[in-house]
């Protein structure tokens, strides 16, 4: 006769038998997806150039926390080079990319508007990716009052555009729009409006599908059957869709700190702003501190393109033919 011992031990091995195979089918799929994402040579590239912002990210604070550049000439913001003369100076020894019309390096200043930014997408991303999968899977599973509120929410976000109204609030409260503020307000607009619509005609397939029924059948409720079978499913779309998501969010911020909004945290447009600002009063301006940040930008906005494109194929291998 078995003791309250062996089915102690026989429980916990099953469950950690169950939790092996989990494992060892996750695994298995991210193999899979790895091999199709890898094809394609534009997700390569996003995935080098997202690791190389990551990179500068990290590297400016330790370089100035070590010494290695100067805090009182190399910090961001309050950083300047007295030895330097005149303001704006072109790229030279010791300043990469020169330095701006009040003496700070603007390497530096590049390299630390890349934490703001990469706080920013990280931020709309996941809350696109969220907001649109539960949206989209509890109203194709529900279906009914559940559905018609949540795509009528959809269909009222869907008529604001995000780019617009993060003007608007940036001109008016700037000051408490923190990047993780700026990206939750963004990924909360297009996730519970665009993304919530695209995520739920993806789910209403899903819902039809033989091991939706089968799960049915077996007696599972509704938040087993959403959480363990429809969002596994869903998803590499929503990483597909969060991804070009970042884009608009990253252009927008650019483009709200190039029309001035955002003088209380820097990032790259704010860097485009205020050099051109400075056109007018200087006979020579300061090329890299426009171009610099520019390019920064577009780069940043393009490895998140290039690596939305990856998931896409992940999402429909078909297309690597």
């Amino acid at each position: 006769m078995a003791t309250m011992q062996d089915i102690s031990l026989e429980a916990s091995s099953g469950f950690w038998r169950r939790l092996e195979i989990r494992f060892s089918i996750a695994w298995r799929r991210f193999v899979w997806s790895w091999a199709i994402f890898r094809r394609n040579r534009l997700a390569m590239l996003g995935v080098v150039m997202l690791v190389l912002f990551a990179l500068m990210a990290a590297i400016q604070p330790i370089l100035i926390e070590s010494g290695v550049w100067p805090r009182g000439i190399y910090h961001a913001q309050t950083g300047y080079d007295g030895t330097i003369s005149p303001w704006p100076a072109p790229p030279g020894e010791g300043h990469v990319l020169g330095v701006d019309a009040l003496g700070r390096d603007n390497l530096s200043r590049l390299m630390a508007a890349t934490r703001p930014t990469f706080v920013l997408a990280l931020t709309a991303a996941a809350t696109t990716a969220v907001l649109s999968t539960l949206f989209g899977a509890f109203s194709a599973y529900y279906r009914g009052p559940l559905d018609f509120i949540f795509t009528h929410i959809a269909d009222a976000l869907l008529l604001i555009p995000p780019p617009v109204l993060m003007i608007v609030l940036s001109s008016r409260y700037y000051e408490h729009l923190s990047a993780a503020v700026f990206g939750l307000i963004y990924g909360v607009l297009v996730g519970g409006g665009s993304g919530a619509i695209v995520m739920r005609s993806h789910a209403l397939r899903l819902v039809q599908q033989p091991f939706v029924q089968a799960a049915r059948v077996a007696g599972a409720d509704g938040p087993r059957i959403i959480f363990r079978h429809l969002v596994p499913h869903m998803l590499p779309l929503a990483g597909a869709h969060m991804m070009s998501v970042v884009v608009g969010a990253v252009v927008a911020d650019g483009f709200i700190g190039f029309l001035g909004f955002r003088a209380v945290r820097l990032n790259w447009g704010q860097m485009v702003y205020e050099a051109i600002g400075w056109l007018n009063v200087f006979s020579e301006p300061s090329w890299a501190a426009i171009f610099a940040p520019a390019l920064a930008l577009s780069l940043f906005a393009a490895a998140f393109y290039f690596i939305s494109r990856g998931l896409h194929d992940v999402v429909d291998p078909r297309l690597q033919s």
